[in-house]
């Protein structure tokens, strides 16, 4: 584990854009099923419409990029607007055949090499978290798998230390690995836990706080000194 996170006795994720690859899994099937243009102009939608921006700046605080799929049936429509509805409809019907939705490639040996070393758990405000950790076997990493409460989710601190409380250690003990400045990092700091911040797009932060740790992949969890 980086030097950061050495003193930690427990590591926390999200679901969501952390462990799971919404935007690769996405392209990867709109890819097979539609031609380029259909899938610029969906991923120019999530950009526009699901993403969360700093006020008066264009620097990412929050992304909602599972929203392309969740409001597929509501958005796609005028999205895709040259398209007939009927169209549009059988796209929906072969993107929701084809779609699986993958653990980041570094994923499943990050947590194999994690085992033993720290305790694991997965906090998410996707109210499915439970199926979510079926379909993909999460149990044989972790120990405790939650989502937060629908009327109080993340950045609230309170799903953050009911996760703590769960694992028996205080927030202090346990650091907290997601992508959204918002939701994961805000949140975790505020219930007092080692925010880290999953990095994968390589975004800025101007002003970062030295606390939280910032990686860019998930490998970077059990690589010496590449964490800041």
């Amino acid at each position: 584990m980086t030097p950061a996170l050495s003193e930690v006795e427990a590591l926390v994720f999200d679901l969501d854009d952390t462990l799971i690859d919404w935007w690769n899994s996405t392209e990867r099937t709109l890819t097979k099923v539609a031609d380029r243009s259909v899938l610029e102009r969906l991923q120019d939608h999530c950009r526009r419409h699901y993403w969360e921006r700093w006020p008066d700046s264009e620097h990412v605080l929050h992304r909602n990029t599972w929203k392309l799929h969740h409001r597929r049936h509501d958005d796609w429509p005028g999205a895709l607007g040259d398209l007939r509805r009927d169209e549009v409809a059988e796209l929906i019907r072969r993107f929701d055949a084809d779609l699986w939705v993958e653990l980041f490639p570094d994923a499943a040996a990050t947590l194999d090499a994690l085992l033993g070393r720290c305790r694991l758990a997965v906090l998410s405000n996707n109210q499915q978290v439970a199926s979510e950790a079926e379909r993909l076997g999460l149990d044989r990493w972790f120990e405790v798998i939650v989502a937060a409460p629908f009327h109080d989710p993340k950045p609230s601190a309170v799903p953050f230390l009911d996760v703590a409380k769960r694992l028996g250690l205080p927030p202090q003990r346990c650091a907290y690995v997601g992508d959204s400045i918002r939701a994961d990092v805000f949140g975790s700091r505020g219930a007092g836990m080692v925010p880290v911040w999953f990095n994968t797009w390589a975004d800025e932060w101007p002003d970062r706080p030295a606390d939280v740790v910032e990686i860019r992949r998930l490998s970077d969890l059990v690589t010496d000194g590449t964490a800041s």
